[in-house]
């Protein structure tokens, strides 16, 4: 029973820092990044736009989030745990697209015609695996809208980029709602530190 408890108590910290909708946001100007990544060709910067993002995103968070509804501290194994997941998340999907496109020559013909469908399914299961990571039920349908967009890329010969942007675009639309619900919902006035270590 107190188990329970516990998991209770901890899930209801891990959905509270996600309330802000800034994790929103970043993952949709990733999405975006990319899109515009496909159009101007700029693989090369992608990672340390996103690293970049990534930091302000905690700067965020430190100037708006805590400073209203105190400060939320996840257990240093589990935050160490979700920062490797998304580097090698990034990483992989970065080398990933690198490998598409420098070697056109030695892919098998299926792979070529399937590839960013591919590319797009992998990005939604590690959306998925985000979404159980961290128990925020409405990145499963973040998932969802992602692997549909790539679904009208390979099937309804939608412009890849916009399968990369739409998705993020409302991703992003979405978070910045929350951001101002977050806003107006919250003073700035310093809570008690909630601590999620057990």
């Amino acid at each position: 029973m107190l188990d329970t408890d516990l998991k209770q108590i901890q899930r209801k910290v891990y959905i509270s820092y996600f309330q802000d909708g800034l994790w929103d946001i970043l993952l949709g100007v990733f999405l975006i990044g990319w899109g515009l990544m496909i159009m101007f060709d700029f693989v090369a910067v992608m990672g340390g736009i996103w690293v970049a993002i990534y930091f302000l995103v905690l700067g965020l968070k430190r100037w708006l989030t805590y400073p209203r509804a105190g400060y939320i501290k996840i257990p240093e194994a589990r935050r160490q745990q979700m920062k490797m997941i998304i580097l090698g998340a990034v990483l992989f999907l970065l080398g990933f697209m690198v490998f598409l496109i420098t070697s056109t020559s030695n892919r098998p013909e299926w792979f070529s015609e399937y590839f960013m469908f591919i590319f797009g399914t992998m990005f939604s299961v590690i959306t998925v695996i985000l979404a159980y990571w961290w128990k925020v039920s409405r990145w499963y349908a973040y998932a969802g809208l992602i692997f549909i967009s790539f679904c009208t890329h390979q099937w309804l010969n939608a412009p890849l980029n916009l399968s990369f942007m739409v998705p993020g675009g409302i991703i992003m639309l979405f978070g910045l709602y929350l951001l101002v619900l977050f806003l107006r919902k919250y003073s700035k006035s310093a809570q008690d530190v909630v601590n999620a270590d057990q």
